[in-house]
């Protein structure tokens, strides 16, 4: 089975429940994981790019033979990352994203009002309710700037993909992840009765990922 390099969702961090349960359970199956803090400690400072460099940073520290997980905002980064580094060395073998923001560079206005994402742009800062502090954190508008360089997933990754979507979830909704899905036979679409956070079927989302990654990398190595 593969390495894994766990890329958790915006406004959250490397302690988010599903990135505590990717390391609980592949701990078990003796591979590792790596979960980056996709702002670097900053996150009035996150931008696509300073995330997607750290991204890079982490997959080059794990060597060859990984897969990427990634949820929501992470799940948007996991599938950029395999599909810029399709056709080399040392890109990805796997992809698993659960509830990808596919259109993160322009779902501004999904949840943002026109007023808000004014007053944002005016002044430069917003604040934005972390998962990952408790807090309302402030978030620079560089991040909008940054975002109108990125167009979606592309090119989309060649390996092999496993997508899980919730067909509740209202923040990021289930038809991006249909659209992305069609006409592509190396990704598989799980749409589960759950909600953005998908963590109800949290435990499935775990034995089906586990499952795939061992048809793409082989059988479980217990270290130590």
């Amino acid at each position: 089975m593969l390495d894994v390099l766990y890329l958790h969702g915006f406004a959250s961090g490397p302690g988010s429940t599903k990135a505590r349960a990717f390391r609980e359970r592949l701990d078990l199956l003796g591979r590792r994981i790596e979960i980056p803090a996709l702002d670097g400690g900053d996150f009035a400072g996150l931008t696509i790019s300073g995330a997607m460099a750290r991204v890079d940073a982490a997959a080059e520290a794990l060597g060859d033979g990984y897969a990427v997980v990634g949820s929501s905002f992470g799940g948007y980064l996991a599938l950029l990352h395999a599909g810029r580094a399709a056709g080399r060395p040392r890109g990805p073998a796997a992809v698993v994203a659960m509830a990808p923001a596919i259109d993160f560079p322009t779902s501004w206005p999904r949840w943002m009002s026109a007023g808000d994402l004014e007053r944002w742009a005016a002044t430069g800062w917003t604040g934005i309710d972390h998962h990952g502090t408790g807090r309302r954190e402030r978030l620079s508008y560089d991040i909008v700037r940054d975002a109108r360089t990125f167009a979606g997933i592309e090119p989309a990754p060649s390996c092999p993909v496993l997508v899980f979507h919730g067909l509740r979830d209202d923040v990021v909704p289930y038809g991006l992840s249909e659209r992305f899905a069609r006409g592509r036979p190396n990704v598989t679409l799980r749409l589960l009765d759950d909600d953005h956070s998908l963590l109800a079927t949290l435990p499935v989302i775990l034995d089906e990922s586990v499952a795939f990654l061992r048809t793409i990398g082989g059988g479980d190595v217990r270290r130590g």
